[in-house]
């Protein structure tokens, strides 16, 4: 992959292979591209050279939903433009996987429900976002992107990926 802002090249000639169930860490010093790349995997992106496929297929032709229904993306900072409440944050983690004018349903709720409980924050579902801690804000994004990759109808075949930058940064040692 190949990418740069303007006549700024940021990620150069990067090429990588995770395998199913593969964890890989990137590292490096501030504004050395480590987001950018997140940003070109995930297909938010698009690269100047290169391309970056998902089970050998061009993530470019793939559609948006299908992507989001298998990866999600746990990003530096989240900033939220209207007042939700914990639940609901998690709740839109389950969008893509909503018809057009679908509303949630009891397995939506049980899967946010469980993402909430696996990051500790299910006593904080009635909370407002807005009035969390950096970190519990931190740990209820995250329960977002697990009910976001969790899905009941995808195969073992057909992995998750959970695309986390500086995940911990706001965390408690604890967590």
């Amino acid at each position: 992959l190949t990418f740069g802002y303007g006549e700024t090249p940021v990620v150069r000639g990067v090429s990588l292979e995770v395998p199913s169930n593969g964890f890989v860490g990137i590292i490096g010093p501030n504004g050395s591209g480590k987001t950018t790349l997140l940003r070109l995997l995930a297909g938010t992106r698009k690269p100047q050279q290169g391309g970056v496929r998902l089970d050998g297929v061009p993530l470019a032709t793939l559609a948006r939903g299908e992507i989001a229904r298998r990866m999600a993306v746990v990003p530096q900072e989240t900033q939220l433009a209207f007042e939700y409440s914990v639940l609901e944050v998690v709740l839109m983690g389950r969008y893509p996987h909503l018809g057009a004018f679908e509303i949630e349903g009891p397995r939506d709720f049980e899967l946010a429900r469980a993402a909430l409980n696996a990051t500790g924050t299910l006593p904080l579902e009635g909370r407002m976002f807005s009035t969390l801690s950096g970190g519990e804000k931190q740990r209820v994004i995250i329960a977002a992107a697990l009910a976001q990759i969790s899905a009941s109808e995808r195969t073992s075949e057909q992995p998750a990926i959970l695309l986390l930058d500086e995940p911990t940064a706001a965390l408690d040692l604890k967590y």
